[in-house]
């Protein structure tokens, strides 16, 4: 453990950031390839977050905000920030945030990949089903779409 250590660190810590959020898991990730004490990599993370230079929130924030323009749905969002370790209540308050209109969204997926008539067609109707859930949208938010 040797200063020069934690100067890479912390050099690879502010480049990482200074581009957009990361999470913690997601630095830990990023320099494991370093030869260098993970303890070291954990404690450098850790003082990083004390003065709030690295946030899990911030980034669950900016995670829910790319997702929702993109549209993408909140079951999207959840797994991806479990994956992260984010703390699953902090995930469920930000995706149920009343500024995103989750139903009217996959509505406009839906509408957006396949046009605005509704299938007539039952298995064209399940592809375009199919193709909402794989984007993370609920069977109450699918069930909309169609409406």
């Amino acid at each position: 453990m040797s200063d020069n250590d934690a100067k890479i660190i912390r050099h690879k810590l502010t480049r990482l950031l200074s581009r957009r959020e990361h999470s913690q898991t997601e630095l830990r990730k990023k320099l494991s390839d370093l030869e260098v004490d993970m303890s070291l990599v954990d404690d450098t993370i850790a003082k990083f977050a004390k003065k709030d230079i690295q946030s899990d929130i911030r980034y669950a924030e900016a995670v829910v905000r790319t997702a929702y323009r993109k549209g993408k749905g909140p079951v999207f969002i959840e797994r991806t920030l479990y994956n992260h370790d984010i703390d699953f209540q902090r995930v469920r308050i930000l995706v149920n945030d009343e500024s995103f209109d989750w139903f009217e969204s996959s509505k406009a997926v839906r509408v957006k990949r396949f046009g605005d008539p509704l299938p007539d067609d039952w298995t064209y109707k399940q592809k375009q089903m199919r193709f909402l859930q794989y984007r993370g949208f609920t069977q109450e938010q699918i069930k909309y779409a169609f409406e």
